[in-house]
């Protein structure tokens, strides 16, 4: 009697280890919301998740992985995993991108300063990677060394609050720049502002033109 029991449970162990060898199919995970997400820097991010069915097991609950961190612009990879009791894994993934509101103005831009005759020179303008609808200049008003000047874009408007370059320029010296501006077009703003040093104040119009 004591034979039978034992070889009634080698059975049902081998019957149980059959079965699991024989389901080889993943669950299927499927995201709630979109695969590509975008969404504005310093913005929200909310978490969708996902959800997850398996052809023996029926309904699973995925586990996620990855963060997003709205305070710095790039692209995110939220991966979403289940796993079946045969040991079988399924996964799906979301991309989430934070980007810059302003990141359409970033690009190289033949730069005017009316006077007579003007004044053109070169210059690189990228959007802030933790400010949204902020942009920086590469050399503002073409002076050495004065790489730490931003401006704020809000909708066709463009602030440039009052800054202080420290001993830029060739004399170096402090210039502190303000002013306000307009932009024209998608490739093409103007900037009406102010430039103070210990010599006095100068009034500037200058044109941006994306190249």
């Amino acid at each position: 009697m004591k034979k039978v029991i034992l070889n009634a449970a080698l059975l049902a162990a081998v019957l149980i280890t059959g079965c699991k060898k024989d389901d080889v199919t993943a669950p299927e995970v499927t995201l709630i919301g979109n695969e590509t997400q975008t969404i504005s820097l310093q913005g929200t991010y909310v978490e969708q998740g996902a959800t997850a069915s398996d052809n023996k097991d029926g309904s699973i609950s995925p586990t996620t992985e990855g963060s997003v961190d709205v305070n710095h612009t790039g692209t995110y990879t939220i991966t979403y995993t289940a796993t079946d009791a045969a040991g079988n894994t399924g996964t799906a993934t979301r991309t989430v991108i934070v980007k810059n509101d302003a990141d359409n103005m970033n690009g190289t831009y033949t730069c005017t300063i009316q006077g007579s005759p003007n004044y053109v020179y070169t210059q690189t303008i990228t959007a802030s990677p933790t400010v949204n609808k902020r942009i920086t200049f590469s050399k503002f008003g073409d002076y050495a060394g004065n790489t730490g000047i931003y401006a704020d874009v809000i909708g066709s408007s463009i602030n440039l609050p009052s800054q202080t370059a420290v001993a830029v320029g060739s004399p170096a010296t402090n210039r502190t720049f303000a002013g306000t501006g307009a932009i024209a077009s998608s490739t093409t703003f103007g900037l009406n502002y102010t430039e103070m040093t210990s010599a006095g104040t100068i009034n500037t119009v200058e044109t941006f033109v994306k190249n």
